[in-house]
């Protein structure tokens, strides 16, 4: 699978997920996650790949500024709506393609926060960053007693190791 095919197949489990949840579910707010929702890490996901699919026209990303939504952060079809465009957006992207990209996300240093990158390492950081938040809603999930499956939120290097043992 391709760094674009992972990404894409990672926002397809937040899609399938986010069709599975009502609305009551989707934006239930977990104390022991600082009282996070589900539909809070599912946007600020999606969030993510839309700054990264944002920057590439001029060749800086900068992942904070995201749009941050309500409704998707409460409503599972509008959410359902956001992954599907993002998803269809990534078709038309390679890893390989040429040039480097200036990316931006704040750590918290002084000098200047941009740093120079490459479309491959930021779909691995993208891919990265979908998983661990995935591990957190489907704790969010199981404490609902909602069913995540055996893939969700589980790197693809676990995967592998586990279906080797």
């Amino acid at each position: 699978m391709s760094l674009v095919e992972s990404c894409q197949h990672h926002l397809e489990q937040a899609r399938t997920l986010a069709l599975r949840l009502d609305p009551s579910e989707f934006s239930c707010a977990h104390a022991l996650c600082y009282g996070s929702t589900i539909g809070q890490h599912l946007r600020h996901c999606v969030d993510h790949v839309e700054c990264f699919l944002d920057g590439l026209n001029t060749g800086r990303v900068d992942y904070d500024v995201r749009v941050r939504g309500l409704d998707w952060e409460t409503q599972p079809e509008a959410a359902v709506a956001r992954i599907e465009a993002n998803i269809l957006r990534l078709q038309h992207l390679s890893a390989d393609e040429a040039g480097k990209l200036l990316v931006k996300l704040d750590c918290g240093e002084l000098e200047d926060p941009w740093r120079t990158s490459t479309v491959g390492r930021e779909l691995q950081f993208l891919v990265s960053h979908l998983v661990h938040h995935f591990a957190i809603v489907s704790i969010m999930c199981h404490s609902q007693g909602i069913d995540t499956g055996g893939e969700f939120g589980i790197a693809p290097s676990t995967l592998r190791h586990r279906a080797s043992a």
